[in-house]
């Protein structure tokens, strides 16, 4: 119960627990569910070991597994560029959800290995959005939390702790990781024998059979969550995650400092650790690298002490390929930063990187050349061109913005313009409880050659204009039939309008009862 960092009083942390476990057979190591049985004054007699907590981030990483499954129509990869800026979303009880980050940072585009590693909020719920509740829940029962799958108001705060396990469940779901994704029971009892000796009950070993998560996918994120350098942003770089030998691990902060994890495993050993007080009250800022994370480090140091440094074993079947480290793309000559990422075949990037872009610049002007331009005037330079939902946060960062009136858009070998979304006869639901601002509908086109701008019109008005890629528009619901016409204007002045494209908006109409919807 030391002061709180920066806070300057006490940090009101007095209880701990710690499990340690063999990830390939399940016998509990050590389980240590108080720091004082018998202090009645934090209520030392609890076992938290094996008391239900918020878990916090240390959810983070189930996610991100099961979002890698390569039977997905889309799976994710270490290399998939999640946008980490302000996003709404809207929750199973169709109310407005935007989650933010601790500190309230966000960092653009970041790749699934910052992502998790560095434990960002915003990358972790489109994440989840993307995979689906059914499937993240389906998973949680796979991987034996089905407390968290039980869970009835489940929704998409769920992958930041919005549920309750045991910390002796969590180490065990954390064994499927350096297992190659074989769930395990945790063993609690080796051997009964009576008072003459007699064995009543022995435990015996049997293979690992019952396997959850491709063992490429638990390499992968394991090969993520010891990646020092990617949680560098958040952790810095001696952490109490660094344990001086290959080691992985993943924090846990509840929202109001009332549970901090760690759970961290090597080769052979999985241990997690949980500090808080018994009594549910609030700790003063301590969080899972300040509260759990030195008792973690503490403990791996000492257990580990004169054994040898062992390395995760790579299974067959993953490739390794090269990606700009903006995008996750492709790099092209232009990208000046890459990374080798492990993927599983089929999910290797297949396009070139779009983020950065070279322009014709007039020297005199600083914008876009014309064919007016004298040639000893042009210059060449590199831009960074952001999808649209991240712009406003490039601008707040300091990126290199295109200047007005550059073409910006990847290749395309089209010559028609064409709406891709919405499709063709949608209907979309409007709810009347949800505030009406967060209920948008994006509008996307595909653009020929040269184009300059696009403007969208609805029913013959028009709601707005583009003048760089994506070419994206974002347009706020309105109950009706309605049909969507987009116009280019091209670089040689004339224009071109797209085939319309009608849908529709209908008024949300609840369901009577409702556990998972069918679109998650």
């Amino acid at each position: 119960n030391h002061p709180a960092p920066g806070a300057g009083v006490p940090a009101n942390a007095n209880n701990a627990a710690v499990v340690a476990m063999d990830p390939y057979t399940g016998q509990i190591l050590t389980m240590l569910g108080s720091p004082d049985y018998f202090d009645e004054t934090i209520d030392g007699a609890v076992n938290a070991a094996l008391a239900l907590r918020q878990p916090g981030s240390a959810l983070k990483p189930f996610t991100y597994a099961a979002a890698m499954n390569p039977e997905l129509a889309d799976p994710y990869t270490a290399a998939t560029m999640i946008l980490d800026v302000e996003t709404p979303f809207i929750t199973r009880k169709l109310e407005s959800y935007t989650p933010a980050n601790y500190g309230q940072v966000e960092h653009g585009p970041v790749l699934v290995r910052e992502a998790l590693a560095s434990s960002y909020n915003i990358p972790a719920v489109v994440a989840l959005e993307h995979l689906g509740l059914r499937n993240f829940v389906q998973f949680m029962e796979n991987i034996g939390l089905e407390n968290l799958a039980q869970n009835t108001d489940v929704d998409l705060s769920i992958t930041l702790g919005g549920g309750e396990v045991r910390l002796i469940d969590l180490v065990g779901a954390y064994s499927i990781f350096p297992n190659g994704g074989y769930r395990l029971q945790p063993q609690y009892i080796l051997s009964v024998t009576d008072h003459d000796g007699n064995v009543l009950y022995e435990w015996q070993q049997a293979p690992l059979t019952q396997q959850v998560l491709d063992e490429r996918i638990a390499y992968i994120i394991t090969d993520i969550l010891s990646d020092n350098n990617a949680r560098l942003p958040s952790f810095g770089l001696n952490s109490p995650l660094n344990i001086g030998r290959p080691a992985a691990a993943k924090t846990g902060t509840t929202t109001d400092f009332r549970d901090n994890w760690v759970v961290g495993y090597t080769p052979n050993l999985v241990v997690g650790v949980w500090v808080g007080n018994a009594y549910n009250t609030p700790m003063v800022e301590v969080t899972g690298i300040s509260g759990a994370g030195p008792i973690y480090h503490h403990f791996m140091r000492q257990v580990l002490l004169g054994q040898p440094e062992l390395d995760f074993q790579r299974p067959d079947g993953l490739t390794r390929t090269t990606v700009c480290s903006l995008s996750g793309m492709l790099p092209t000559v232009n990208c000046p930063h890459t990374q080798v990422e492990w993927f599983i075949p089929g999910t290797e990037p297949t396009e070139e990187d779009t983020f950065y872009q070279v322009f014709d610049i007039d020297r005199q002007t600083g914008l876009l050349a014309t064919e007016d331009t004298p040639a000893e005037d042009i210059v060449q330079q590199t831009f960074i061109v952001l999808p649209q939902e991240a712009r406003d946060w490039g601008v707040r960062n300091g990126l290199r913005q295109p200047p007005l009136g550059a073409i910006v858009s990847a290749p395309d070998d089209e010559d028609a313009l064409r709406l891709l979304e919405p499709d063709p006869y949608t209907v979309f639901e409007l709810s009347p409880i949800v505030p009406i601002q967060t209920q948008r509908l994006r509008l996307t086109v595909g653009v020929p050659e040269g184009t300059q701008q696009v403007t969208y019109y609805m029913d013959d008005v028009a709601i707005g204009t583009v003048d760089a890629a994506p070419w994206d528009l974002w347009w706020v619901l309105e109950l009706g039939d309605h049909e969507l016409v987009a116009e280019a204007v091209l670089e040689d002045g004339s224009t071109t309008r797209s085939e319309s494209i009608p849908f529709g908006v209908v008024e949300y109409d609840p369901p009577q009862s409702q556990t998972i919807p069918p679109n998650q």
